[in-house]
């Protein structure tokens, strides 16, 4: 008989429309989930050059925003020249398609195994493209920080929340209480799944919280990964 193959611990981070806006976010994230023991892996082909592109820039204190937007056009060129194929997925996330990012997180998703133990970590439209083909992929665990139930500027879009109430991956939704784009009261206002939690922290959309806010979201979310949270 062959050898079995060992399962891999991945945590696939799927951030917003602009992953960018959320920086300071990211590097609080990143320093947390790097306690897990799981490989953390971006749905952004250059994610992880990038973030570790901003860790650097955070160092300089006195780098003006110019010059960040300009490091991080130079960084995604030069990933680009090396990488065709991310030009075409820097097109596809430009245009914010849903039908495009979601066909190309599955092909991220196969390529790194269906058969791993996958916990997808998103970030606002990242929530929605995850759970758009978690069932299908069989992901053991969605986390979504903010999920778009409704943009405020726009009317009512069931696309958004339909595909929730048949959702069979466990999914925690992390949410403000003050979000605009779905704060307290979602449960009564649309259809959910059994396999979904909604767990309110004292924010807005942005996810700009306090220290004693985000103590409550890192206990929760070491429920999943079963280690002690960080204080």
């Amino acid at each position: 008989m062959g050898k079995s193959i060992a399962t891999k611990k991945i945590i696939l981070l799927v951030g917003r429309d602009n992953w960018q806006k959320d920086d300071s976010l990211n590097h609080i994230l990143l320093g947390y989930l790097k306690t897990t023991h799981y490989t953390i892996k971006w749905e952004d082909p250059a994610g992880n050059i990038l973030y570790k592109l901003r860790q650097l820039e955070r160092e300089i204190k006195w780098l003006p925003d110019t010059i960040r937007k300009i490091n991080l056009r130079i960084v995604q060129l030069l990933y680009g020249i090396t990488h065709w194929s991310y030009f075409v997925y820097l097109s596809g996330r430009k245009n914010q398609s849903i039908e495009f990012r979601s066909q190309k997180l599955r092909e991220s998703i196969l390529r790194l195994g269906v058969k791993n133990e996958i916990i997808i970590f998103s970030r606002s439209a990242g929530g929605r493209i995850s759970s758009r083909i978690a069932d299908e992929l069989q992901i053991k665990q969605l986390i979504c920080l903010g999920y778009p139930f409704k943009h405020p500027e726009k009317e009512d879009e069931p696309g958004r929340y339909q595909h929730l109430k048949d959702l069979k991956t466990p999914f925690l939704s992390i949410q403000g209480s003050r979000d605009e784009y779905g704060g307290l009261g979602v449960s009564e206002k649309y259809e959910l799944s059994p396999a979904i939690e909604l767990f309110f922290v004292d924010t807005n959309h942005e996810f700009n919280i306090s220290p004693e806010e985000w103590k409550k979201v890192r206990k929760k979310i070491s429920q999943l990964f079963a280690v002690s949270p960080v204080e």
